[in-house]
Formats: structure tokens, sequence, C-alpha cells
């Protein structure tokens, strides 16, 4: 008797583990497509898995467009107490790099905050890369010499990993056609 309970309660919990990994790992809520004549625009909807202690949390999105020059526009926004413009971002996971110098697009008081908001264009390969879920990640935004990081929310990286993966693994297939 205990035996049978014991073997129902292990099937149990590997199922309950099963579903939450499906469910980490779909896609379609967290992406969209549109088709045109020269190409598939993929935008991936704001995410936010980084922080930084006394300013908060960082969120970006992916834009990249098939059948053109393999680049990804890379978008993120930030907030802080005062203004702070960047003049460059990395993002690092693993030894994966998205590097370089970004575009301002705007920066706004907000109740209390500044919020800033920019753009960086870079090579789509790395992003294929860059969603391990067992990496370190984080952020460093650069400003004037100074250098800012935000450390990687390990819960929500964990989570939104696997499907940034499949959403980059999805990509590269429908490209190879």
């Amino acid at each position: 008797m205990i035996r049978r309970t014991l073997l129902t309660a292990v099937l149990l919990l590997t199922a309950v583990c099963s579903v939450q990994q499906l469910r980490a790992q779909e896609i379609r809520d967290r992406y969209v497509a549109r088709h045109e004549a020269d190409g598939t625009i993929y935008h991936t909807f704001p995410v936010t898995l980084f922080e930084r202690e006394g300013s908060g949390d960082l969120t970006f999105d992916i834009t990249y467009k098939t059948g053109r020059d393999g680049r990804a526009t890379l978008n993120f926004t930030y907030r802080m107490a005062e203004p702070l413009p960047a003049d460059s971002v990395c993002f690092r996971s693993g030894t994966t790099r998205i590097a370089g110098r970004v575009e301002q697009l705007y920066i706004e008081p907000e109740r209390r905050m500044w919020v800033h908001r920019y753009s960086l264009s870079t090579d789509v390969a790395p992003f294929y890369r860059f969603f391990d879920p067992e990496a370190e990640a984080d952020v460093t935004l650069y400003s004037g010499g100074r250098a800012l990081r935000y450390g990687v929310k390990r819960r929500a990286w964990r989570s939104y990993a696997p499907v940034g993966f499949r959403i980059f693994e999805m990509i590269r297939c429908n490209e190879a056609q």
C-alpha cells in the first residue's frame, strides 16, 4: 500500500513537472510574426529579466526581419532617479555577448523616475545562443565612462530562456527554407 501511494505520488510529481516544462516553452503568446513580400518580421514582446538595486528593472524586446541584412534590433527600457544617457550596452549570457553603441529613442520623466528607451542594431547570430537557462546573464549599461550592471532575475531567466531559445530556433528553421 505504501509503495503504491509512493509510486502514485512520484508519477503525479513527474506529470506536474512535465506540464510545467511544456508551459515554460510555449511561445505563441510571446511573439508576433508578420509575413511581407520581402521577408517575415518577428517581434518578441517586452520581457523583464534584469534588475539593478536602486534603479529598478530593465525590459527589452527584439525585432528581426528575415531576408534582409541579418541585423536584429534590440530595444530596451530602464528607469533611473535622474536622467542618465547611455552610450553603449552589453547583454551577456555565458560567453555570448550582444553589445554595441546605442541610439537614444527618448528620456522622459514618469512620476519620480526618468524612463530611458534605447535601441541597438546588431547581428542576429548571437541571439541563437543567448537564451541559455543555465548561463549566468547580466546587462551592463555604459554612460560617460560609468558602467552600471543589471543582474539577472534567476527565476525569470530560467523561465523565459527556453522560450527565447525556441523563438530563435523557429526563426532559424523558417529562414532555412
